[in-house]
């Protein structure tokens, strides 16, 4: 391919918008030109968006007038950053086009607790988007003698940061120490309060380090998660006045890691981007061996430690090794894997046929959400898709038989004569976002 690939990502919240920035900042001889759709939603932090700003052309548009947009078949590429229903409601939509984009999805960095769910979601994709061998063993296991068994994948591994040229020895960094907060891992309050004593009584045996909890997200802003408590306020409640040398850092991430000697986490992707800048990370085993923590995995990366029993941390910077380098591999994490493989991959896919609607019976969620029904109605309205619209709404109202709205549209799209089918669209038309 002489000119360059046309790419149009689409995602919503904060984490997966970094799942695209990391596509984008890729460092590749190919010619790549990015649109990202950022669907509109409260809270999504300004300055994430900004940097997206920079990367591409930037679209916002919400995801009915997103699928009723002529130029997203264009595009060489589709990729979809979203979640549940949602990567449905855009597949179904794409593959009632005879001619249309290639299709692909992924996740944004480490897959815990809930990766068959997420996988099921994505099944039908020309090409889902894998981090390492971790996940592609997993997804072989799960559609092993079913039709998904020949589905494509690319491992485009937790490298997500490029090269960084320039990096500060360790040696010659502050004594800092970056905790990278996740908002619901732990979940429990309880467990929340725990795990900022032990980084307090932490700091405390460690007088002269600097230990910076960067938050998840800012307060007011918005993440995949709910977030019930903000950890600034679960400090205050927990510690009242915390060791001078605790404090909360909202610098974005990669500005505190380049200037931090170590770096922990319970079970963040920013392990990962501590080892792009130089960070030495460790895993904290505190509260268990938990898969909804998603510790279980990090146990076999060879730096998990129990923070409570650090003497201080000025032995754990001499005593840290580095990380597992098979368990690395295993996870993803290392200079064989990258986006550059995606776009091999997607280069050298062969263009797609229309395979209609997947059908139900295997691991796939394909039509079980109501609103995702009516969204793909609404996509099969604008084909003139009259019988598959009805499909899809009559499925709605088996679901909902008292909800007029969906009845009144079925009863439309099901009409014969063109003009009374028009006018009834006209009357019963709802905008969906």
């Amino acid at each position: 391919m002489n000119r360059s690939l046309t790419l149009l990502l689409i995602a919503d919240s904060d984490s997966q918008l970094l799942a695209c920035e990391a596509l984008c900042r890729c460092q590749t001889a190919r010619q790549v030109e990015f649109t990202i759709n950022v669907i509109p939603r409260d809270g999504t932090p300004q300055h994430i968006l900004q940097r997206i700003a920079n990367l591409g052309t930037l679209w916002r548009q919400n995801l009915a007038h997103l699928l009723n947009n002529p130029k997203l078949l264009q595009f060489d590429a589709v990729g979809v950053f979203l979640t549940g229903s949602k990567l449905n409601d855009i597949r179904i939509a794409l593959e009632r086009h005879p001619a249309r984009p290639k299709l692909f999805c992924g996740f944004n960095g480490v897959v815990l607790e809930h990766f068959v769910e997420g996988i099921s979601w994505r099944l039908g994709y020309d090409l889902i988007c894998l981090s390492g061998p971790r996940d592609r063993d997993a997804l072989n296991q799960l559609v092993a003698h079913t039709p998904f068994a020949r589905q494509q994948t690319v491992l485009t591994g937790l490298q997500r940061n490029g090269t960084i040229e320039t990096l500060t020895p360790a040696a010659q960094r502050p004594k800092r120490l970056v905790f990278a907060e996740q908002v619901v891992m732990p979940a429990s309050a309880r467990d929340r309060a725990e795990m900022v004593k032990i980084l307090a009584d932490l700091a405390t045996r460690s007088p002269n380090w600097e230990v910076l909890i960067k938050p998840r997200i800012a307060p007011g802003d918005a993440t995949f998660h709910d977030v019930d408590t903000h950890i600034s306020i679960t400090l205050r409640q927990t510690l009242g006045v915390p060791p001078a040398n605790l404090k909360l850092d909202y610098r974005p991430l990669p500005d505190l890691l380049c200037k931090a000697r170590l770096m922990a986490t319970i079970s963040s992707t920013a392990f990962f981007d501590a080892l792009d800048f130089g960070c030495r990370p460790v895993c904290m085993n505190d509260l268990g061996l938990r898969a909804s923590h998603g510790s279980h995995v990090f146990a076999g990366s060879g730096v998990w430690r129990s923070l409570r029993d650090v003497p201080g941390l000025d032995q754990l910077d001499q005593e840290l090794q580095k990380p597992n380098p098979e368990w690395l591999d295993w996870m993803g994490y290392g200079e064989r894997y990258g986006a550059e493989d995606l776009f091999d991959a997607l280069e050298h896919l062969e263009p797609p046929a229309t395979k209609g609607i997947t059908h139900c019976g295997y691991p796939t969620n394909t039509q079980s959400s109501f609103n995702q029904l009516r969204v793909g109605a609404e996509a099969a309205i604008c084909t003139a898709d009259w019988r598959g619209a009805a499909d899809l709404l009559s499925q709605a109202a088996q679901m909902r038989p008292q909800h007029r709205g969906v009845a009144r549209r079925l009863a439309a799209v099901s009409c014969r004569n063109p003009l009374l089918r028009w006018g009834g669209l006209i009357l019963t038309y709802r905008d969906l976002g």
